[in-house]
């Protein structure tokens, strides 16, 4: 008969085991945040310190990256672009009304 190890009881003081995300974070330079954004690396700063743009993390001395999915959800709160009406959209370029 093999030698079995009974099963640990948890007791309340220990932590609970941490949960696997279903995804791993990104975390993006700022040329890939230009790159998925559209905006300028100046932009992207005076944004930042405006507060209107996620900040990012410091990974070490002056290198610094945002998180995938914070800049995706300011993507996202971005207001869409209203549609054009059907005859102006299909009216050639340089043709005034």
């Amino acid at each position: 008969m093999p030698n079995t190890l009974p099963a640990p009881n948890p007791t309340a003081a220990e932590p609970a085991p941490l949960q696997a995300r279903p995804y791993r974070e990104r975390l993006l330079r700022v040329d890939d945040v230009c790159f998925i954004t559209g905006l300028g690396r100046s932009t992207v700063y005076a944004k930042v310190k405006a507060g209107d743009f996620p900040g990012p993390v410091q990974l070490h001395g002056a290198c610094v990256a945002w998180r995938e999915t914070e800049v995706d959800a300011w993507i996202a709160a971005r207001p869409a672009v209203p549609t054009l009406p059907a005859a102006r959209a299909a009216r050639p370029a340089g043709v005034a009304a």
